[in-house]
């Protein structure tokens, strides 16, 4: 029974001994943690940390905002944007070669849009432009525009 007593008073004399020995570590770290948290400047870190945060949400919000804002002007530009395209190349006479000519086709989301069209000779070149409306030339199209325009409709 004395044993029982010896090693009680042992484990509790230890168990004193780690509750000292933790405090003088936690007041070590107290201080550390305080002397830290003081910073450099009237603020302390912490509230330092908070304000920077919010900043941060703050920042992140307008970003958000003018991104979401300038991908919808985009989306609203989109339809006018010459966006299909035809192209033909071919010999516009027997003597000349190398399908030099050429007939481009480019519309809008409307079907708005222009054939022009590049005419090459051994002497000269020549550049015709036709404006197109909802799908259809304002003038008489070649075969080869026509064929560029057709291109041009089909394309998504």
């Amino acid at each position: 029974m004395e044993e029982l007593i010896y090693i009680g008073a042992g484990l509790s004399v230890l168990c004193f001994l780690l509750i000292v020995f933790d405090h003088i570590r936690l007041s070590r770290m107290i201080k550390k943690y305080k002397s830290l948290l003081k910073g450099l400047s009237e603020k302390n870190i912490e509230d330092l940390m908070i304000s920077y945060s919010n900043e941060m949400d703050i920042i992140k919000k307008e970003i958000n905002g003018q991104i979401e804002n300038r991908i919808a002007n985009i989306e609203d530009k989109m339809p006018a944007c010459l966006r299909n395209v035809g192209l033909v190349t071919y010999n516009a006479f027997e003597n000349v070669g190398n399908n030099m000519s050429f007939s481009f086709a480019a519309l809008n989301d409307k079907k708005d849009g222009v054939v022009i069209t590049g005419i090459y000779t051994r002497e000269n070149s020549y550049v015709y432009a036709k404006e197109i409306i909802n799908g259809q030339p304002s003038k008489e199209l070649s075969k080869e525009e026509k064929e560029a325009l057709n291109k041009a409709l089909t394309t998504n």
